[in-house]
Order: structure tokens, then C-alpha cells, then sequence
């Protein structure tokens, strides 16, 4: 399905990958069953094994996979209730994320022991404005595919990650209300 990688590299349990893109094609062969969410998508993790699956290529099938099944979800929820309980999450969430940017990364984040590298934390926050209440942003595939990399003392990758969720889902939010 993916690319492997030589036997002395790390990269993805295949078996555990193939499972969960199984299941993925399921659901998007039966959209009704709603056996994964784009909230599972973002949320999976894979054991590491030597010889597996490239790790950029799954990342970035599964930030694409997250946006497209969150896209579905969002115009689900539309049709169902409206634009108002859209309207006022992503209220919510701009208001969350403009603290984030106004206080800035060292204060929103904690550091940890291999987190992400504190200079690209920092220059992706850079790029994302609330303008009257408007989220600017680069695309949500972006944000969730975007490479911190890694720093022996960085700041922590789950809130960090949680971070980049939280605009990626507001962009796809808002771009739906538009």
C-alpha cells in the first residue's frame, strides 16, 4: 500500500497500517456505517517497526484523509442541524486560537524532551492571524502535514499537534460557512 522503507530504518507496522486503511475504505464504501471519524484519523498512532512503512507518506495520506472525512462531517452536520452550532464552534475556536497567538508559543506550550523544534513552532504561528474574527491561515492540509521537526528540549508535540488540529478543523469549518 505504502512505500517501505530499508530494513535498518524505522517506519510504520505495516500490519497495523493496513488494518486501519482498511477500515477506512470501508467507511468510505458505506459512508452511512461511520466506522472512522476524521477525529480517529488524526488520533491514530502506529507502532514503529524496522523495514515498515514510510512515515512522511502515511502522515500525509492520513492529514488528507482527516480533512476530506471532517469535510463530510461538517456538511453532514449542516444538513442536519444548520450553520449555527458550526458557527459557534468556530467562534469558539478562534477565540481559542487568538489567545494561543497573543501570548505566543512559549507561553502556550510546554517543553519537553524531543519535542518539536521551538523555531518552526513558532514561524507556523507566525502565519496564522484571526482578523475580526475571520481565522487566516495557510490550508488545513497544510497545518496538519507541516514538518516541525525535532529538538532535543522543544516544545510538546501533543499540544502542539491538538493546536494544529484546532485550526485545521476551524479552516475547514469556516471555508464550509462561506
Amino acid at each position: 500500500m505504502f512505500a517501505l522503507n530499508h530494513e535498518g530504518i524505522a517506519g510504520y507496522d505495516p500490519a497495523q497500517v493496513d488494518v486501519f486503511m482498511r477500515r477506512v475504505e470501508t467507511q468510505f464504501g458505506e459512508p452511512q456505517r461511520n466506522l472512522v471519524t476524521s477525529s480517529m484519523v488524526t488520533a491514530v498512532r502506529f507502532a514503529l517497526v524496522p523495514g515498515g512503512y514510510q512515515i512522511k507518506a502515511v502522515d500525509n495520506t492520513l492529514a488528507k484523509l482527516a480533512d476530506t472525512l471532517e469535510t463530510r462531517e461538517i456538511s453532514h452536520r449542516m444538513r442536519r442541524g444548520g450553520k449555527s452550532q458550526l458557527a459557534s464552534e468556530l467562534r469558539a475556536a478562534t477565540k481559542a486560537i487568538s489567545q494561543v497567538l497573543k501570548v505566543g508559543a512559549v507561553e502556550s506550550f510546554s517543553i519537553e524532551r524531543r519535542g518539536y523544534r521551538k523555531s518552526h513552532v513558532k514561524s507556523l504561528i507566525a502565519g496564522i492571524a484571526v482578523v475580526r474574527g475571520e481565522l487566516i491561515s495557510p490550508e488545513a492540509f497544510e497545518v496538519r502535514t507541516r514538518e516541525l521537526g525535532r529538538a532535543r528540549s522543544g516544545f510538546g508535540r501533543a499540544e502542539v499537534d491538538d493546536f494544529c488540529s484546532l485550526v485545521a478543523s476551524a479552516m475547514n469549518k469556516q471555508k464550509a460557512l462561506s
